[in-house]
Order: structure tokens, then sequence, then C-alpha cells
């Protein structure tokens, strides 16, 4: 019997094996393709009994199940696979503390405005996950991102009301890079009811990229954030600052940026 050794070249092995089994749960936490992969574990789990009893037809029905197993496992995760396969182009831009806290800044001004003067809207923020495709549904932009802007492009006078606006992320903060997008639609089971079209499209993109997208309802007059296909709300300004800073800089004291935001508030109101 030869003797078993274990070295560094093991260890790498184990090391990676286990990063990308955790992001690959990571990924499909809390989506409908855990539920997926649980119901194989049990398909799994009835064939070795199957097979450990002598259930012979059993056993050939799952076996013939098996033999496809591939094209079964792309076809049930073909929604997890192209968002997999799309976050691995990582984009190398990665904004300072400052620009992201100015980016959080006005998206949370330009939140809160569209809330005062009861108009809706739908801002997305651009990361990882290039949204080129998304420019052409739309008009294309290259303007820096303002909360009068916004407003401009949200007068429900304007001709550009309708769809979402799509904001990317820079070293200065942020610009706006299309106006009147038209979003992918959520499954309308996936949506509470009290919700509407604006909060499908929001968590239709998000559910297929790394998006952020900011939902402003005309009708209840509440901002909400979507993110991985959840959606959180409603948030009132300052909770929503908080929220995008959490996205933008993990690892950033949070505590410290609302006290500065509620102090450039108090500024503005003297």
């Amino acid at each position: 019997m030869n003797s078993w050794s274990f070295g560094l070249r093991d260890a790498i092995d184990i090391l990676c094996v286990a990063v990308v089994v955790y992001f690959l749960l990571r990924m499909i936490r809390g989506t409908r393709a855990m539920q997926m992969l649980m119901g194989l574990g049990i398909v799994v789990a009835v064939y070795f009994l199957a097979r450990h009893f002598g259930l012979f037809t059993v056993e050939w029905i799952f076996g013939h199940f098996f033999s496809a197993f591939i094209v079964i496992l792309v076809v049930l995760f073909q929604h997890e696979i192209r968002r997999a396969l799309v976050r691995v182009a990582f984009n190398p831009l990665v904004a300072s503390e400052d620009a992201a806290r100015s980016l959080a800044h006005m998206l949370m001004e330009s939140a809160v405005a569209l809330v005062e003067r009861g108009w809706g809207g739908l801002i997305v923020v651009e990361r990882e996950t290039g949204l080129r495709h998304l420019y052409e549904t739309g008009v294309e932009l290259d303007t820096p991102l303002s909360p009068d802007l916004v407003l401009a492009l949200f007068c429900p006078q304007a001709p550009m009301h309708d769809g979402a606006i799509i904001v990317r992320q820079t070293e200065q903060g942020g610009r706006i890079r299309a106006a009147r997008v038209l979003l992918p639609l959520a499954q309308a089971k996936d949506v509470p009811g009290a919700l509407g079209t604006r909060h499908r499209a929001a968590i239709g993109l998000s559910e297929e990229a790394d998006a952020l997208v900011i939902v402003v309802s005309e009708e209840r007059r509440d901002i909400h954030l979507v993110r991985e296909g959840h959606i959180e709300g409603p948030l009132d300004g300052l909770e929503l600052h908080r929220r995008l800073m959490q996205c933008f800089q993990p690892d950033i004291d949070h505590h410290t940026v609302i006290t500065m935001v509620r102090g450039k508030g108090q500024e503005a109101g003297k």
C-alpha cells in the first residue's frame, strides 16, 4: 500500500475548489436556483436508494435521466450561468471613497427630490456588469449626474420621462449614460401585488446583472432599492444613502457617513 502524503499542491487544490463552491453557493443563495438544487439532490438520493433496494425500473428511469444530466443542468440553471459568465469580466475601475460618497449623495438627493414632487423614477447604477446593450433601447447621454437633471428627465411633461436612466460610477462620482431605457421585466409572480411595472423592471434587471436600481413610486411616494433580485424598502433619504455606501464601500464607517450627510442637510437648511 502506497503511503499518501499531503503537500502544498494538495492544499492549493482544495482551497481552489472550496473558493469555487463558496462563490457558487453565494451566487444562488436566496434564489430559485437553490430550490432547484435541493430538488436535484432529492432526485439523486432517490436514485441511490433505488439501486440499494434493487428497484430496477426506478433505477433505469433515473439512469436515463442522468445520461442527459449536463443538458438538464444548463437548462435549469441558464439564468445563473449567464450571470456568472457576465461577472467574469471584472471592471477594474474601483471608485475611491470620496467618489462613492459623492455618487451616493447625488442619488439620495435625486430620489428625495422625486418623492417631494410626487414623480416616479427608475435609476440604474451600472457596476461591474456592463449595460451597454441597454443603452441602445433608449437615448445615449454622457453628462454628470445631478438632482436637477434627474428631475428634468423624469418630469411627467418631459419627452424622456418613461423608462429608466443608467448612471455609471466614475472616479469623480457618476455620469448619466442613457435615458428612456427599457429594462427586462421580472415574472409577475415574483413581485408583490402592491408593486407596479417599475418594480418589476428593477427586479428583472437586478436578476441578470449586479446593477443597483433605485425605484421611486409616484403613487406611494416612497423609495425602494433593488439588488440581486431582492427589493428593500421603503427607505428614507439617509437610509438609502447608507445602503448605497454599503454596496459601494462595504468596509466604510456608515455611522460616520450618515452623520456627515445629516450635517450637510442641517447646514443647507440654515
